[in-house]
């Protein structure tokens, strides 16, 4: 078991630069990641980690289906394909299915979620 506490210090995040290395469209500002790997690695079809991003915004069609849960800083994320948008602030969760797009807007200087991803169902 590896607890995941809101209160806890983050991992050590390995920063990886653009968010557009991960195949999304940057929309606005320069937003910056920083992972960490809890369980597997990216290209497993079951992994978990921490990822982070600097203020700006973006659009990406989800390559897996995640629950996340808002670690720390807000963030409106909005399904592209229906026009729901819900802004998410520390403690918030969401589940996305894959294939949907989304797009990004991180209204605080940092946002950190903690992942669960699945790669094929």
């Amino acid at each position: 078991m590896k607890p995941l506490l809101l209160k806890q210090p983050l991992p050590e995040l390995l920063e990886i630069g653009s968010v557009s290395n991960l195949g999304a469209t940057v929309i606005a500002g320069t937003p910056t990641v920083g992972v960490a790997s809890i369980f597997g690695e990216p290209t497993d079809n079951l992994n978990c980690g921490v990822f982070s991003c600097t203020r700006g915004s973006f659009a990406m069609e989800y390559p897996f289906a995640e629950h996340a849960t808002v670690w720390e800083g807000s963030a409106t994320l909005t399904n592209e394909r229906t026009g729901e948008s819900v802004q998410y602030q520390a403690g918030d969760s969401w589940f996305v299915e894959k294939g949907t797009p989304v797009r990004w807007d991180i209204t605080s200087d940092r946002f950190v979620k903690h992942y669960l991803a699945i790669v094929e169902g």
